[in-house]
């Protein structure tokens, strides 16, 4: 059965569509109590500096590392993922609870970029992984317990190998990643500004885009014409007759 990722609240939820009253919200106080939290910028300080630790620390020196310095590296690395992690939740949940805020993608985008730049140097940790030989992987983990329990981390990292790419071209494609999330929130934000009228009543595009699943023929005809009309007028270019 699904369930919400977070605990709900309904006392400032917006109001939704006709005769669905208030809807729930997203009680994002888990991760976050606020983007300006102490929390957040601890965290944000902290994943900073452990960043440039763990590649001080371990750059070109995984193959040098016993079971024991292993498991540590490898629950470092585990811990910096977790709180990347949150904070990304955090403010991409809270973008996504109403994508025409400004100042919600403003910080989405800004969480964005500092993740990106402090994670770049940790680019080389699945690179350099790889390159170690099966049998030496399946030793460490043998032989130590606690780092046996992420072999199936070890797997998934190991299966993608063949497709990997040099270690500039990876790092290029890593900070790369911000552009392309750039591009996906000006779609989010230009596609949830539009509005549509089908037989009278305006609609969001999700609440035009479900009339194209019901059963009402003409409904889904009218539905299909308006979702035309307004994309072929917002994207003019898009719409010319060759």
């Amino acid at each position: 059965m699904f369930q919400f990722p977070f605990p709900v609240k309904d006392a400032n939820a917006s109001q939704g569509d006709k005769n669905l009253g208030n809807l729930p919200e997203w009680d994002l106080n888990d991760l976050y109590t606020a983007p300006d939290a102490p929390e957040l910028g601890a965290d944000l300080s902290w994943l900073e500096k452990e960043c440039a630790a763990f590649a001080a620390d371990y750059e070109g020196k995984l193959g040098t590392l016993n079971a024991e310095d292993m498991l540590l590296c490898v629950t470092r690395n585990e811990k910096i993922s977790t709180i990347a992690g949150r904070i990304m939740s955090y403010a991409g949940l809270r973008y996504y609870q109403m994508t025409t805020d400004g100042e919600r993608t403003k910080f989405l985008s800004d969480c964005q970029e500092k993740i990106t730049n402090f994670t770049t140097p940790l680019v080389f940790f699945s690179l350099e992984l790889n390159r170690l030989e099966d049998d030496h992987i399946e030793g460490l983990l043998s032989q130590n317990g606690e780092l046996g329990r992420y072999r199936r981390v070890f797997e998934r990292m190991r299966a993608m190998k063949p497709h990997q790419l040099s270690d500039e071209l990876e790092k290029f494609l890593h900070d790369l990643g911000a552009v392309g999330d750039a591009w996906e929130k000006l779609f989010d934000e230009t596609i949830a500004g539009l509005s549509f009228v089908v037989e009278g009543e305006e609609k969001n595009i999700e609440g035009t885009l479900d009339f194209l699943t019901g059963h009402d023929r003409a409904k889904r005809e009218a539905a299909a014409r308006e979702l035309s009309r307004v994309f072929c007028r917002k994207y003019q270019n898009f719409c010319a007759r060759p």
